[in-house]
C-alpha cells in the first residue's frame, strides 16, 4: 500500500519526467495508457486505491528503459535479436528501481509483470494466470492496444479497431480475457464476445499492425481476409471418392467406414461438421462420428460434393503446406486415438476430432502472410516454433484457428482444445490431450520435443510411462487409426469394461474380481449389455462392438 498517494504521485511524476527528457517518445502516449487503465480498472469494479495505483504504474510502466543503451532506447529502426534481448530486460530494471523509493515500492511488483502474459510465455517471469498481478494484466491490455493503435517511428498503426481486433486474437492467451472484455466495453459500449474479434475491424486503418523489431506482425486486415478465403478447405479427391462410396454402401458398416473416410481428410472433416451444426434441436456437434449420426446420407452427399479438390500434385506452397497439415493432423489423430486407448477418455471420439482440427490456424497464418508458407526451415520444439511465429508475424497459428473455428460455428471445446494446444496448461483438457499427442507424433517421426513436458503431460492423463513408450515406438509404423464408430455406444462406462474385459477371454469371476463388483452384478450387466446390443450371446456382443468401435 503506498504510505501516501501525493508523495508517490510526485515521484511518479519526477521518473516520467526523467524518461521523457532522455527518450520523449518512450512518455508520448504514457497518458492515453494511464487514462485506459484508470477505465478498465473501474469496469474490473476494483477499488479506488487499486484504480489510484492502477494510473501511476501505468505512468512508470517503461521506467527501467533509463538502464537501457542508448543503441535500444533511440533507435528508429526495427530492433535485432540482440536489442530485443536488452529491451526485455526494462521490466525487470524498472521494478529493481522503484522498489528503492518508498512511496513507490508497492508499484514494483506491478511493472515487472506487465510484460507477463496470461498463457505464460511472457517475461520477465514466465507467470501465468492469475498468477501476474491484476494490475499488471489491465496495463498489459491498455499498453498494447494503445502501441497497436497509434503510429511509431518505424511503423503505422491501425487505428482503434484494428488494435481491438489484435487483442481480440490474444484474448485467453496473451491476454486476460476478463481484461480484453473490460477494454472493449470501455470503448464501443458493447460487451466482448469470447475468443471474438469486435465488428468492423476494417473501419481502422489498414496499413498494418506493428511491424518493427525482430519480425513482423500480420495485419488485421489481411488475418480478416484469410479468413474469409479458409470459407472451406479444399478435399483431397481420393477421401472424397471414399466417402461417396460408403454412402452408397449403407447400412452400420457402410456408416463407419463414411466415418473413417470424412476423417481422413481435414476438409471433409469440417465442412461435416459445420452441416452438423444446424441440425435443429441438437447440442453443439463436436465430433465426426456425431455428425455422421445427425445427418442423413442425402445431407452428407449434399455437403460433400461441391468441395473444391485440392491440386494433386500440388503447384503452389500453399498446397504442399495444406498436405504436410493433412499428413501431421492424421498423425496426431493416429496419436490420440492410441493414447485413448490406454487412458480411455470419456470424449475419446471429440479428442480425435480436436485432434484433425488442431493445426487448421497454420493454413490461416499461410494465407495472411503468404513468407509463412515458404518457410521450410523451421527448427526447435512444436512450442518454440510457436514463439517464432508471434515474433515473426504477431500472431500464432493457435489463436487463429481459434478465431476460423468459431468463425465456423463449431463448438467451444474445439475452440478450446486448438487454441490452446500449446499453452502447455496443466489439467485434463482437451487442449492438453491435444497438445500430448502431437508431442508423440512429433517425437515418433524424429522431430525435437520438449520431453519433460510430455512426460508431466503423460502424468497429468495417468498415461504409464510403458504405454508413452510403446506409443513413441509403435506410431511411425501404426497403419491408421482404428475403426470409428458412427453412433454413441448405448452402453455405460461400466458395461463397456466388462465387454472390453469379455473380449479378451475373461470370465464373469474374474470380471467381478478386477472390477471390485459381485459375481451377480457383473451377471446383471450382461445380460442388460446383450438386450441393449440386441445380440444373444458374448460372441455377438463382442464382434459387434468391435465393429462399431466401441471397444
Amino acid at each position: 500500500m503506498l504510505r501516501d498517494e501525493e508523495a508517490a504521485t510526485a515521484v511518479a511524476a519526477g521518473l516520467e519526467a526523467a524518461l521523457e527528457l532522455r527518450a520523449p517518445g518512450l512518455t508520448a502516449t504514457t497518458q492515453l495508457v494511464r487514462s485506459l487503465a484508470a477505465q478498465v480498472s473501474r469496469a474490473l469494479e476494483l477499488d479506488e486505491h487499486e484504480q489510484a495505483r492502477a494510473e501511476l504504474a501505468a505512468c512508470v510502466r517503461d521506467v527501467g528503459m533509463l538502464g537501457l543503451p542508448d543503441a535500444v532506447v533511440l533507435t528508429t529502426e526495427p530492433l535485432a535479436a540482440d536489442d530485443w534481448a536488452q529491451l526485455n530486460r526494462h521490466p525487470g530494471l524498472g521494478a529493481e528501481l522503484l522498489a528503492t523509493i518508498p512511496e513507490t515500492r508497492s508499484l514494483a511488483e506491478i511493472v515487472r509483470a506487465h510484460h507477463e502474459r496470461w498463457d505464460g510465455e511472457g517475461y520477465p517471469d514466465g507467470l501465468r494466470g492469475e498468477l501476474i498481478p491484476v494490475l499488471s494484466r489491465v496495463i498489459a491490455v491498455c499498453d498494447a492496444f494503445v502501441a497497436i493503435a497509434n503510429d511509431r517511428p518505424h511503423r503505422r498503426g491501425v487505428g482503434r479497431d484494428g488494435a481491438l481486433e489484435y487483442l481480440a486474437l490474444g484474448r485467453g492467451s496473451q491476454f486476460d480475457p476478463r481484461v480484453v472484455d473490460s477494454l472493449v466495453t470501455a470503448l464501443t459500449s458493447r460487451p466482448a464476445r469470447a475468443g471474438s474479434a469486435p465488428p468492423s475491424a476494417d473501419a481502422g486503418r489498414s496499413n498494418g499492425p506493428p511491424r518493427g523489431g525482430h519480425g513482423r506482425s500480420a495485419r488485421p486486415a489481411d488475418v480478416q481476409r484469410a479468413l474469409a478465403e479458409l470459407e472451406v478447405i479444399p478435399a483431397f479427391g481420393p477421401a472424397c471418392e471414399r466417402a461417396l462410396t460408403a454412402i452408397t454402401s449403407g447400412g452400420a458398416s457402410g456408416r463407419s467406414e463414411l466415418t473413417a473416410a470424412i476423417e481422413s481428410d481435414l476438409g471433409l472433416t469440417v465442412v461435416v461438421l459445420r452441416r452438423a451444426q444446424e441440425v435443429p434441436g441438437r447440442d453443439p456437434v463436436a465430433s465426426v462420428a456425431d455428425a455422421v449420426a445427425a445427418l442423413t446420407d442425402a445431407q452428407i452427399r449434399t455437403a460433400i460434393r461441391p468441395l473444391p479438390r485440392a491440386a494433386f500434385p500440388w503447384q503452389t506452397r500453399f498446397e504442399a503446406l495444406l498436405q504436410h497439415s493433412r499428413v501431421h493432423a492424421q498423425a496426431v489423430a493416429r496419436a490420440t486415438d492410441r493414447l485413448s486407448h490406454t487412458i480411455e477418455p470419456d470424449d475419446s471420439d471429440e479428442l480425435l476430432t480436436a485432434a484433425l482440427l488442431h493445426d487448421v490456424g497454420k493454413l490461416v497464418l499461410a494465407r495472411a502472410r503468404p513468407a509463412y508458407a515458404a518457410r521450410s526451415d523451421a527448427r526447435g520444439t512444436p512450442e518454440e516454433r510457436l514463439r517464432e511465429e508471434r515474433r515473426a508475424f504477431g500472431v500464432d497459428h493457435a489463436s487463429l484457428g481459434g478465431l476460423l473455428l468459431e468463425r465456423w460455428g463449431l463448438p467451444e471445446k474445439l475452440i478450446a482444445a486448438t487454441t490452446g494446444h500449446h499453452s502447455g496448461r496443466s489439467g485434463m483438457t482437451a487442449a492438453a490431450f491435444v497438445q500430448l499427442a502431437d508431442m508423440v507424433a512429433h517425437h515418433a517421426h524424429g522431430d525435437a520435443v520438449d520431453r519433460k513436458a510430455m512426460v508431466r503431460l503423460a502424468g497429468v492423463w495417468g498415461l504409464p510411462m510403458r504405454a508413452l513408450r510403446d506409443a513413441l515406438f509403435d506410431l511411425p509404423h501404426a497403419s491408421g487409426s482404428r475403426r470409428r464408430r458412427a453412433e454413441r455406444s448405448p452402453l455405460s462406462a461400466r458395461e463397456t469394461a466388462i465387454l472390453r474385459h469379455l473380449g479378451e477371454g475373461a470370465r464373469a469371476t474374474e470380471i467381478a474380481h478386477e472390477l471390485h463388483l459381485s459375481v451377480s452384478t457383473v451377471r446383471s450387466h450382461l445380460h442388460n449389455i446383450y438386450a441393449k446390443l440386441g445380440v444373444a450371446d458374448r460372441t455377438q456382443g463382442v464382434l459387434l462392438a468391435t465393429e462399431r468401435g466401441w471397444i
